[in-house]
């Protein structure tokens, strides 16, 4: 693509480079590790003045740790608060100003490493030791403001600061630390000589106070004020699966996962509350270890590949880059929803953020970690189709009832095949056994200065076809982490390299459901049959398909403790996919009387796409205590570019099937054009939050962002974010209720926006032609849209309202949310009248689409004995999408579907009457009483009913076996028969068991069409009527896991520390409505929420079971 002009630059500077870019980090990392080095020799011969009048020694203390260097490890309760001091200094050391103020109060001062002032009894002879610590959460995440005290002596204490470290002095390196935190089990830890330790806290039931992720920042459940649902890794390592949003599925209320099809390495449809836009993009934005992953959004899209089923196309086929993030590095996954938890990112965040977290090292001994399982996958359900005595009187009828002739071309099936053979092409084609194998190898360690954790995976998965066919993926993960021993700097790197080897075919077998069963695949001979009406299906073996996608996550986090209370930190990512396509088609896969020997029609398309991704967050945060309260402050700035390459080629003509896999050997190569882009984005953002007294809760999000994808008189928004929540559970009246643990009202407002268009659309642009339509050799250029400068955001307002409760200690765990979102200023194509030279352009349409409705998620313990607990967590969704109004809808694509009071996704069926009982053929209401049945008039809404979607699981534990059992569920209309073509009988179609029902003969009853070879409408209508539409809920058992830890005793005698065996399953049980599909969560059929409108049917998930272990020493 040639653009015309380029003036939507957003940053001030030129792009970074890549080997610019990292040289200016490494300069920026060099200069700030010089500061740290330098910062510690001077402060060995620091000098200060000072005044203060009437002031307390912890007031100087403070005044000395803001000027210097130097950290006090002290009791606050050491002095008396009556003890006043007056001083007058000048350019002195700071041991004169302490011998000074610590005269006649009977303590003194050791200075040791790290800068640390350990203020000490005059007359206690025992050295003071002090204690260096970290303390975690059971998911390694640091926890703030942790008490810290030594056993048996009150008056020695401290806290963990943001990151979790500590400094306490004791008396004695055998003393006992006792460490509390709210909402975590209180531990006694015995120092035994430790000098350096790192403490980890379990959460008491249900962990008000486990650290819940949020945008640049961290918070707890019990503290948060916006809309977040999230899963931890013992969610994830539960499941045998390949993609970390399939981990998702069915676990999170308001969040609907549903994958595309069953093949290996395809993507996902995630939708947060709802459909959110008419047309612009409204798939969530993914932040891999808090760097930006805006990448498709999860998924290849087809347009920037092959349209291809395995590579891209109508079914879904695409390969998603996060099936290279091995779900065992994820720590946890945090799903944002509402304004307050998703205005920082702005116009990002429109439709939701899913934040993934992974594991890091962790200090101590260097500890390998082995989890290995192997199994198998089969398709779990095969449509019930006609046999051959049945599909044969089925045809016969069709003739007799048209009045035509069967023959040899009309009716091979009648005439020339083995009326004998009864061939199941499901079996045949997707009949077979996936066999699925997956290592993983973790390394970690190191100590209180330096972690680091490496992994390693590889993935096999095969398919069903028949053939070697299947996808290998490696991943590598390292993830490195530093701080100085003053716990002023640190530095934190990930980088996460994953390689995924696709090799499949260019067509959906499944879709081949409906071939006639005496079709023959081969000849007498051994050679491919061919009929010029059918396809033979084994040809299609022959036409492979090629992916090599390549995926680099890389992210570095630097942060500095500037001052108490004040820290400056930046986040650096890079990342970078390569998506290489092929797909061939030889000669042998075609019908012979279509080759032309002269000019063969063998073919290779090819193409090869990068995307690349640079961003840079330079951040300033600020935490004090106020009062009653804790103020916590964060700004921010985003630089993000995003460049985009890709080249689409089609080679014909080769001399010999052997050469295909070649482009250079094609007698001709078309170019069907290339795609080149670069995104530019820049935003400032800010976050103040203030909690007062652990019971009044605010929070306030501001963000301006810039995009490159509008023009310069509205490239920049305003979005913006407000919530509060009162824990009406600490007041006095509610704390002494037994039965009410916490309690907790929450609810915010805000603005955010939306800017997944096209790239360049305010501005013109021009194209091509490519080779294949040249003037005299030469392409030729031409523009190839209509520039709108007037483009700006599209806007998303969204309300939450919500209630939290804890009962009997918080075994019963209640959270429901009210949601509203309300959508304008939509991004969407508008059609134009043909003398304009072209068929539509982008511009912001007058239309108001609203999602609302209600999400519940119950979490009980149940039963908890010594040996034994049972608990339960359970999600549902009511949600409801449609349009409040819309001006004009005719000018928009798909304009019959949009219509105020419905679904944006609203889907228009003819009623059906009946069946005429003298003919077979259906009829239909004429809803405008002009006499005929047109599809401009006739055609009415399909009803929606209630629909609703959730989840639940129960884990229970005895001893040291787990079992956990997790279903799925989703109630809602559809097609309940899309995989039946009207009329039945015409052309060489198999149909499904349905066909039995049909209307034979005059005076018959029947709900289903009769046969006949000659199609009019009312037959055609049929499908799209809403007698073929109904309830199309199910609901699935989606995993069981079975995992027996062996004695600590046991595994000891071989060197481990940890054994666990294991037996899981997938897609197990599916109870449905819709009898004649192959899984009801991967037909996209209907209006219902999230679906999309359609009716097809796609690879189904594989019914899946593994076996394996894990082990750790």
């Amino acid at each position: 693509m040639q653009k015309s002009t380029d003036n939507g630059a957003v940053f001030p500077i030129a792009p970074i480079g890549k080997i610019l870019f990292v040289m200016k980090l490494t300069f920026m990392l060099m200069v700030i590790s010089c500061l740290s080095v330098s910062a510690t020799v001077y402060s060995q011969q620091v000098r200060m003045s000072m005044s203060v009048k009437d002031a307390e020694i912890s007031k100087i203390i403070r005044i000395i740790e803001k000027n210097t260097p130097y950290k006090f490890v002290y009791n606050n309760n050491l002095f008396k608060s009556d003890t006043r001091i007056n001083l007058s200094v000048t350019d002195v050391t700071v041991a004169d100003i302490l011998n000074t103020i610590l005269q006649h109060t009977g303590f003194t001062y050791k200075v040791l490493n790290n800068n640390l002032v350990v203020l000490v009894k005059l007359e206690s002879e025992t050295p003071a030791l002090v204690i260096t610590g970290m303390v975690v959460d059971d998911n390694d995440l640091p926890l703030p403001g942790v008490t810290i005290r030594v056993k048996g002596d009150r008056s020695v204490s401290a806290a963990s600061d943001y990151n979790g470290h500590f400094n306490i002095a004791v008396a004695s390196g055998n003393d006992i630390l006792i460490v509390s935190y709210i909402g975590f089990i209180t531990e006694e830890v015995p120092l035994s000589g430790q000098k350096s330790i790192k403490i980890r806290l379990k959460p008491a039931q249900n962990g008000l106070n486990e650290v819940q992720v949020l945008g640049y920042s961290t918070t707890t459940k019990r503290n948060n004020t916006g809309a977040v649902s999230s899963i931890t890794a013992k969610d994830i390592e539960n499941q045998p699966v390949a993609n970390p949003l399939a981990a998702m599925q069915g676990k999170l209320s308001g969040v609907q996962i549903t994958q595309n099809n069953g093949l290996p390495g395809s993507g996902f449809r995630v939708q947060i509350r709802g459909i959110g836009s008419l047309s612009s993009g409204t798939l969530p934005l993914y932040v891999v270890d808090g760097i930006p992953f805006t990448l498709f959004n999860g998924s290849t899209p087809a347009t920037d590949g092959l349209n291809a089923y395995g590579i891209g196309g109508a079914n879904g086929g695409e390969i998603s880059p996060l099936g290279m993030i091995n779900p065992d590095d994820i720590e946890r996954i945090d799903v944002l929803k509402d304004a307050d938890a998703t205005a920082i990112y702005g116009s990002k965040g429109a439709n939701g953020v899913v934040l993934i977290t992974t594991k890091k090292g962790t200090g101590g001994k260097t500890k390998y970690n082995v989890n290995f399982y192997q199994g198998i996958g089969k398709v779990g359900h095969f449509i019930d189709m006609l046999n051959t005595p049945d599909y044969l009187a089925m045809r016969k009828a069709a003739f007799a009832t048209s009045g035509v002739t069967p023959t040899a071309t009309n009716a091979p099936d009648l005439l020339v095949w083995d009326q004998n053979t009864n061939t199941n092409w499901q079996k045949q084609l997707i009949g077979g056994t996936a066999h699925t194998t997956n290592a993983d190898l973790a390394v970690s360690g190191g100590n209180m200065q330096n972690t680091f954790l490496f992994s390693s995976n590889y993935r096999h998965e095969g398919t069903v076809f028949p053939g070697s066919f299947g996808a290998n993926t490696f991943s590598n993960r390292l993830s490195a982490g530093h701080r100085s021993e003053d716990n002023k700097f640190g530095i934190n790197l990930n980088v996460n390299y994953g390689y995924m080897q696709n090799n499949l075919i260019g067509t959906d077998l499944s879709t081949l459901y409906n071939l006639p069963p005496n079709l023959p695949a081969y000849n007498a001979n051994g050679t491919l049959y061919w009929n010029t009406s059918v396809t033979n299906p084994m040809a299609y073996l022959l036409r492979p398909t090629a992916n090599t996608t390549t995926n680099l996550i890389s992210n570095m986090n630097v942060y500095y403790h500037l001052l108490p209370g004040l820290n400056v930190k930046a986040n650096l990512g890079y990342s970078a996919t390569g998506l290489k396509q092929t797909l061939e088609t030889p000669l042998t896969s075609l019908n012979p009387a279509t080759v032309v020997l002269s000019a063969p029609n063998n073919t290779l398309r090819y193409a090869n796409n990068t995307y690349s991704n640079y961003i840079l967050e330079p951040q300033v945060e600020y935490r004090k205590k106020i009062l009653k309260g804790d103020l916590q402050a964060l700004a921010g700035t985003t630089f993000q570019r995003t460049l985009t390459d890709g080249l689409n080629l089609l080679g014909t003509g080769f001399s010999s099937d052997a050469l295909i896999g070649n482009l250079n050997n094609a007698a001709s190569i078309i170019n069907y054009g290339s795609n080149n882009s670069d995104y530019k984005y820049t935003a400032l953002f800010g976050r103040l939050n203030y909690n007062w007294d652990d019971k009044y809760l605010f929070d306030g999000t501001f963000r301006r962002d810039g995009s490159s994808r509008f023009g310069a008189n509205h490239r920049f928004g305003n979005f913006w974010a407000v919530g509060a929540a009162w824990v009406f559970s600490q007041e006095s009246l509610m704390k002494n209720l037994p039965w009410l643990s916490f309690g907790k009202l929450r609810g915010s407002y805000g603005l955010t926006g939306n800017d997944q268009i096209q790239n360049y659309l305010y501005d013109a642009y021009f194209n091509t032609t490519g080779s294949a339509n040249s003037y005299q050799g030469q392409s030729i250029i031409y523009p190839s849209s209509i520039p709108n400068p007037d483009l700006h955001w599209e806007t998303n307002k969204k309300l939450d309202v919500a209630i939290e409760l804890g009962f009997f200690k918080d075994r019963i765990y209640l959270k429901a949310d009210y949601f509203r979102n309300r959508s304008s200023d939509q991004l969407v194509s508008v059609t134009l009248p043909t003398q304009a030279g072209f068929n539509s352009y982008t511009t912001n349409f007058p239309a108001v689409v609203q999602n609302k409705g209600f999400e519940f998620e119950l979490n009980t313990t149940n039963i908890q004995l010594k040996n034994f607990k049972w608990v339960t967590a359970f999600n549902l969704t009511i949600q409801r999408n449609k349009i409040l109004s819309i001006e004009n809808p005719n000018q928009l694509f798909n304009s019959s579907s949009y219509i105020v009071g419905q679904p944006v996704n609203a889907t228009l069926l003819y009623h059906f009457t009946g069946i005429d009982p003298a003919t077979g053929v259906p009829a239909y209401q004429d809803l405008n009483g002009d006499g005929a049945i047109t599809y401009a008039a006739d055609r009415k809404p399909a009803p929606l009913g209630h629909p609703y979607y959730g989840g639940m699981t129960n884990s229970f534990t005895y001893r040291s076996i787990q079992l956990d059992v997790s279903f799925l569920f989703n109630h809602r209309m559809g097609y309940v028969n899309n995989t039946a073509s009207y009329p039945y009988g015409t052309g060489l179609t198999n149909q499904n068991a349905s066909a039995l029902q049909r209307w034979t003969a005059p005076g018959d009853n029947s709900v289903y069409p009769g046969a006949t070879t000659i199609g009019t409408s009312p037959y055609y209508n049929y499908n799209s009527s809403d007698a073929n539409w109904g309830d199309a809920s199910f609901i699935k058992l989606k995993t069981v896991n079975l995992s027996y830890t062996l004695p600590k005793s046991w595994v000891r005698s071989i060197s481990l520390s940890n054994l666990t065996v294991f037996a899981r399953g997938e897609n197990l049980v599916t109870w449905a409505k819709q009898k004649y599909t192959y899984d009801p969560e991967t037909t996209v059929s209907g209006a219902a929420p999230g679906l999309g409108t359609g009716q097809y049917i796609a690879m189904p998930q594989l019914r899946t079971m593994v076996m394996g272990l894990n082990c750790t020493f």
